[in-house]
This record gives structure tokens, C-alpha cells and sequence, in this order.
């Protein structure tokens, strides 16, 4: 993040004031619903449907939210009609069904915030079991975009997608305290445009329907205010907050703001440093392109940091663990090796590549007979490829074994 937040969320901050309504009337077809009341949300769930713990635990996650999100905006909690409402699903038929007999078009995975002119109405739908496995980035954003709206109903379109995915990657821990790690998994699309608009143009535009790719050109420039270390750019965006009305358009909130950063600084200027930050920073395709240089040239460490630094923005990418793989064996640490090769096969790796690997890993290690199994599947897997191959070290795998 920006500015080295700190501080985090004890469940001690929460009131848990688990209160039984009955849901007559409700929007939601419950038989029955609890509510737990903290600082800013009411939480409300079906407890015959999700655990009261898991309702708590995302209660401490929601509040955690608010504070990381407050820490850039500082809006005065005051200023809220109420609190933020949170509702649990814990099937995701009900959820579904929920999400769509209150809007027109598709629904989110995970959680979708549905906001309306009034705000009793307003609330952050989630499903339990959504937003932890499967969709990691729908609670951040979603949570976000409720947080923001709660205050600016019409928020500047490139505030609201660029904060939202710049949040995207945001946890945290089972003691409540902040996980940071910078979302950069827009960065190979940004950069791969023909032609990116200026700052000025992505701050501009009433609807994120003008641009091209326009959810990786805000978070680009959110990335660019908080990241780029010059304190006169930090310092203009958030002044340009106080430009935000809740009585104005978001097309009209887009422009007060940006009349408000053009107050600080000369566009053109903020445009070559856009651009040259864009090009400074490292993607993930060029982090995995700078490993396998390194790896190609002999360079081991270089390689490795280049590899874990992929890692950080595509965790779920089998080529850093693959090669991480290759590092740790070739350096004689067999046990680090197959760990890595293992979560390389679980995230869709090569099959026949990754098992023949393990093979020599396991005959380094002096695992002969799985050795020799592991190379028989792996010729089974791709016999144009690792065929010969397999049978020629199987042949002396064997033969070390009729020594012994």
C-alpha cells in the first residue's frame, strides 16, 4: 500500500449484539434473521445457514476494510444515513436468486453490492464460501464500492474501478490485522495498449464505458498517485476528494476532480510521469521473461527473486513454482524442489514436463524405485517427448540398483 498503514482490527472493537428478527416483509425470503452490529455495519444472516463465527470473522474482515479504505479517504464516519448493511448467504442458490430479483443483469460470484437512491435499501450481498475460495477479488471490490458510495453516491468512474481492483488483493490474517500486497495484475494490459489516454482523459470520463481496458487505466493511475512516491501527487488526490459531492453526477464529480488535480499540476507534465512510471514498473510476463534470462545465464539468484517477485502478482501461475522447482533442485535442496514441482502440477503445469522433473528429483534423492515410476508415467503422459528419454534413465536408474 501507499504509506506503510499499520494498525489492525481486535474482535474486541466489535458489539456483538446478535439480535433475533423476524423477516416478515424482508427481501430476503428468512425464516428468521441475526444481526451483529459493529462500529459501521449491521451484518444480518440466517444462522440456521451460516455459522455464527464465520458471521463474526467477516464482520472484523468488513470493519478491517473500512479502515484500510478510510486511511486514503478519511471521510467522516458521521456522514453516513446509517449503517452499511451486509447480508450473508450461506447457499448459493439463495444467494443467486437474491442478487437477481433485485437487479437486471448478470450476477457477481461472491458478493455483489447493490445500491439504490435511497439508503435503507442498499447492501452488500455475500455468500459464504464465494468470497474465500474460488473468487478471492469479489469481497475487496465489492466492499469497496459500498464503502465508497455510502458517501459519494456517483462516484468518479476512475475512482471507482481504480480503487476498487487497487484494493482487489487486499486480506487479512485470523487475528484481524491488514495483509497488504500490491494488485498488479493489470499492469501487462495497460502497458500492451496501442495508445494509453492521459490522466486527464481517464479522470474525465463519466462512465467506464469510454475507454478501452478503462478498469486497467484507473487502477493505473489510483497505482500511480499512491506508488510513484512523489508526495505533491499524493497530496493532490487526496485534496481532489474534497472536490466529491454527493448531490452531483459521477460525470460532474469527474470533472470537479480533475479541475482539482490540474489546480496542482501541469497535465502534460503528470502525463510523462504517468507514462514513465507505466514503463518503470515490472509485469508479470516481464518478471517471468527476466527469470528465465537469468536461469538461461547462470544466474540462480537473480533468477529466483525475479521468480518469487511473479509470484507476488500471479499466485496462482505454475510457471514461478516450476521454475522455483528447477532452482531449488539444482542447488540440491530435493525436498524444497518437489514441493514447488507439486503446487507447479496442482495450478495446470506441463504434466509430462513437471512428473519427469520429479523423477530426477526423486532419483537425486536417492528414491530409485519411484524414481523409475515416475518416469514411466511421464513417457506414458508424452512418448514423443520423454519416451526415449524416461526408458535411457530408467535403463540406468536400474542398473545403480542391481549394484546395491
Amino acid at each position: 500500500m501507499a504509506r506503510g498503514f499499520s494498525g489492525g482490527l481486535s474482535a474486541g472493537r466489535l458489539l456483538f449484539l446478535f439480535a433475533v428478527l423476524a423477516a416478515a416483509g424482508g427481501r430476503a425470503a428468512w425464516a428468521e434473521t441475526s444481526v451483529l452490529k459493529t462500529d459501521h455495519f449491521e451484518i444480518r444472516a440466517d444462522l440456521s445457514e451460516v455459522s455464527a463465527e464465520a458471521v463474526s470473522r467477516l464482520a472484523l474482515v468488513m470493519e478491517g476494510r473500512f479502515a484500510e479504505h478510510n486511511r486514503i479517504f478519511r471521510f467522516d464516519p458521521a456522514r453516513l444515513p446509517g449503517p452499511l448493511v451486509v447480508s450473508v448467504f450461506g447457499d448459493p442458490g439463495r444467494y443467486e436468486n437474491h442478487v437477481a430479483s433485485l437487479t437486471d443483469g448478470d450476477v457477481p460470484p461472491g458478493a455483489a453490492y447493490l445500491h439504490f437512491a435511497r439508503p435503507e435499501p442498499r447492501e452488500l450481498a455475500v455468500r459464504l464460501g464465494g468470497w474465500e475460495t474460488g473468487t478471492p477479488e469479489a469481497l475487496p471490490f465489492q466492499a469497496f464500492i459500498q464503502f465508497l458510495r455510502a458517501f459519494v453516491p456517483n462516484p468518479p468512474a476512475w475512482m471507482r474501478d481504480g480503487f476498487g481492483a487497487y484494493f482487489a488483493t487486499l486480506d487479512f490474517n485470523t487475528e484481524g490485522e491488514p495483509v497488504r500486497r500490491e494488485n498488479l495484475a493489470w499492469l501487462d494490459q495497460v502497458k500492451s495498449m496501442a495508445k494509453i489516454p492521459t490522466p486527464d482523459e481517464i479522470m474525465r470520463a463519466a462512465d467506464s464505458g469510454e475507454s478501452e481496458n478503462f478498469s486497467g487505466l484507473a487502477w493505473s493511475l489510483v497505482s500511480f498517485f499512491l506508488e510513484s512516491g512523489d508526495g505533491d501527487y499524493l497530496r493532490s488526490l487526496t485534496e481532489s476528494f474534497m472536490a466529491l459531492s454527493g448531490s452531483k453526477s459521477a460525470g460532474e464529480n469527474a470533472a470537479a476532480v480533475a479541475d482539482r488535480v490540474a489546480m496542482w499540476h501541469d497535465m502534460d507534465a503528470l502525463a510523462a510521469d504517468h507514462a514513465a512510471f507505466l514503463k518503470s514498473r515490472m509485469s508479470f510476463s516481464d518478471l517471468v521473461d527476466e527469470g528465465r534470462r537469468q536461469y538461461g545465464n547462470g544466474m540462480p539468484d537473480g533468477a529466483e527473486a525475479a521468480f518469487r517477485a511473479a509470484l507476488e502478482i500471479r499466485p496462482d501461475h505454475h510457471v514461478p513454482f516450476y521454475y522455483l522447482g528447477l532452482l531449488a533442485y539444482n542447488r540440491g535442496d530435493t525436498e524444497t524442489a518437489e514441493i514447488f514441482y507439486n503446487r507447479a502440477l496442482e495450478l495446470g503445469a506441463d504434466a509430462a514436463a513437471v512428473t519427469y522433473a520429479i523423477a530426477l528429483n526423486a532419483a537425486t534423492a536417492g528414491r530409485l524405485d519411484e524414481a523409475r515410476g515416475l518416469l514411466a508415467r511421464s513417457a506414458d503422459m508424452a512418448p514423443d517427448r520423454f519416451g526415449e528419454r524416461a526408458a535411457d534413465l530408467s535403463d540406468l536408474l536400474g542398473g545403480l540398483g542391481d549394484k546395491r
